[in-house]
């Protein structure tokens, strides 16, 4: 067999930065309660970015962009409780967080994105676990109307993390899902209920983080789960170049069926899902076999990271 090989000499950028920290905590809320734009101020800044809210004086709702919250109801289904997340809580255990209904950020300038965490909200939630008059119960076999709806119940909520430099040209999306019944093991099936960490380095130096919402229930207007998610502890920095060095990295063979050798210098390999998700992590002296033979097939990202430098190669899992 022909071996493929994937030889990728990266030149990484190793940033002194001071980091900071989004929280919503250094916004004044009462326990319990939300801030959803209703006093005409179309947006709130916290740890130094700005989040624009739009909100229907006509009808009086919230009708899109991002509100805060400290609410713990984790019960109530329906619109009415578009501003709960479904961990009842902060990120960190913290009081307050963020919830978003389109919309994305601007950072003003190109930032540095580490992570970020992630949770459903309890509209969305209890939508996916039990169904409503517009969105379907997740893993059963029919639409909300009870009619066949073709997916065998192998249902998905799924968000995307686009970025964009200061051009607006995309750098990289991160996918994470905040529902996942795809699995051969129904009890593997999830809906995300605590708050998860997403990695965001891979996006690069990005001023517009935009975000879209897909899912497995949808029609031809759109999707039918409801498009909420909640968000909290956004770690970013400004970056400051202090060294520019050549990392060289392989990868081969890429793809494979789950064995892939990383040829580099020598320190720590991660793998992660697109997710963010660390998946495997080990140390390595110059020539490390990566085995993935019990994960599922898709797109990995393999690291290396380096006294010299970081290096990054795209892997695939078929």
């Amino acid at each position: 067999m022909k071996k493929m090989l994937l030889a990728v000499s990266v030149f990484c950028i190793q940033y002194t930065q001071a980091q900071t920290v989004v929280t919503f905590d250094d916004l004044t809320l009462a326990p319990n309660s939300y801030w959803d734009g209703s006093d005409s101020t179309f947006g709130f800044t916290s740890g130094g970015v700005y989040f624009e809210n739009s909100y229907n004086f006509d009808w009086d709702y919230w009708s899109g962009g991002f509100i805060y919250s400290s609410s713990t109801d984790v019960t109530t289904a329906g619109y009415t409780n578009d501003f709960s997340a479904f961990t009842g809580i902060g990120g960190n255990n913290s009081q307050n967080y963020a919830v978003n209904y389109g919309g994305g950020i601007d950072f003003g300038s190109e930032k540095v994105l580490s992570s970020i965490q992630l949770t459903n909200t309890t509209y969305a939630a209890l939508s996916m676990r039990d169904g409503d008059s517009f969105g379907k119960q997740f893993g059963s076999v029919n639409n909300a109307q009870g009619n066949p709806d073709g997916t065998n119940g192998e249902d998905w909520f799924r968000l995307l993390i686009i970025g964009k430099d200061a051009q607006n040209a995309v750098t990289d999306t991160v996918i994470f899902y905040l529902a996942d019944y795809r699995f051969a093991n129904n009890t593997e099936d999830y809906i995300v209920d605590t708050w998860q960490t997403v990695d965001l380095t891979a996006l690069g130096e990005v001023q517009f983080l935009e975000f879209e919402l897909e899912s497995s229930d949808h029609n031809a207007q759109g999707i039918l789960t409801p498009a909420y998610f909640a968000l909290d502890n956004i770690v970013y920095g400004t970056a400051g170049i202090n060294t520019l060095n050549l990392v060289s990295q392989e990868v081969y063979p890429n793809p494979s069926t789950g064995k892939f050798t990383v040829k580099s210098p020598g320190g720590q390999i991660n793998v992660y899902a697109l997710s963010g998700e660390l998946i495997l992590s080990q140390t390595t002296n110059g020539i490390q076999e990566v085995d993935l033979s019990s994960v599922q097939s898709g797109t990995y990202l393999i690291e290396t990271s380096t006294s010299e430098g970081i290096a990054r190669t795209r892997i695939s899992k078929i």
